[in-house]
């Protein structure tokens, strides 16, 4: 009798423990779902993803990749929430900055209003560098217009906030700093100069809303394109070649972003830069 109730009296625990029995067995649905989803495939990286993966569900008391599955499908903070976690980039400011320079002096070549596109802008480096450069040539702040999207809501907060770490300035000239920063302890802050001149929205590629961002003279769209596949390469083009105003606007890509010009765009070389128009 007293082992019946001993039984008993554990067959509760035990049912609990059996239902939060971890089976993290095999992500192939959960990655197919967010590539479907981001564009954004994980070939040869499926090791360490799977690893991000199990991290971030026992953070979210998740305790299989079906349950995960289920959680993205159903709550869009959850989706949120693993985007942010597997879209972490390193940018820093004036990076591949001869093409920003390029785009320098044609702007300064006309008095024209210039709309800018940054897509993916990150945690705001580029987009900054974009601005602080068109200011200290001379340009106008009522000519410039910069939009900067990104995927992942955590960096677009950080970009808004504009405070930033020693790395970051790595390779920004020593007098743009002295220009642009403020000095915050072991942070530099830039200057609501050149905050103003940039927006920054929380915005998936392939998410149509894209389209209601309107036309861009110019638009950068740098170190996004590698985690495509080809034919997820061939389709973001298509979408940011919509975005361009008209058959001269420039569109610069990451040196890396595709070996093939994919044909909705014309290759131009100039000055030791490559850029590109929409054919």
């Amino acid at each position: 009798m007293f082992r019946w109730l001993r039984a008993k009296k554990m067959s509760a625990p035990q049912e609990k423990m059996i239902q939060n029995v971890e089976n993290f067995v095999n992500p192939k649905a959960v990655l197919t779902k967010f590539t479907n989803v981001t564009g954004i495939h994980f070939n040869h990286k499926e090791s360490i993803t799977t690893s991000k993966l199990i991290h971030f569900c026992r953070n979210h008391h998740i305790t299989s990749f079906d349950e995960l599955y289920s959680c993205l499908e159903s709550d869009p903070d959850i989706l949120e929430a693993l985007i942010n976690l597997l879209t972490v980039n390193e940018t820093y400011f004036f990076r591949e900055s001869r093409q920003i320079y390029f785009l320098i002096e044609k702007v300064v070549l006309n008095n024209d209003k210039v709309r800018i596109l940054c897509a993916p802008g990150s945690t705001g480096e580029e987009p900054y560098s974009i601005a602080m450069a068109l200011v200290d040539a001379g340009v106008q702040a009522n000519r410039i217009e910069i939009v900067s999207l990104d995927i992942n809501s955590d960096v677009t907060v950080l970009a808004k906030e504009g405070l930033y770490n020693a790395r970051s300035l790595h390779k920004t000239p020593l007098s743009l700093q002295e220009k642009y920063f403020t000095k915050a302890q072991s942070s530099f802050k830039i200057s609501d100069e050149i905050k103003q001149l940039v927006s920054f929205r929380t915005l998936n590629l392939f998410d149509d809303r894209l389209f209601e961002l309107g036309v861009f003279d110019t638009i950068f769209s740098r170190n996004m394109l590698i985690y495509f596949d080809e034919s997820t390469v061939i389709r973001a083009i298509e979408r940011l070649g919509r975005l361009a105003r008209d058959k001269e606007s420039l569109l610069f890509f990451g040196h890396a972003d595709f070996i093939k010009t994919p044909p909705s765009l014309i290759e131009h070389y100039k000055e030791g830069i490559k850029f590109y128009t929409v054919a």
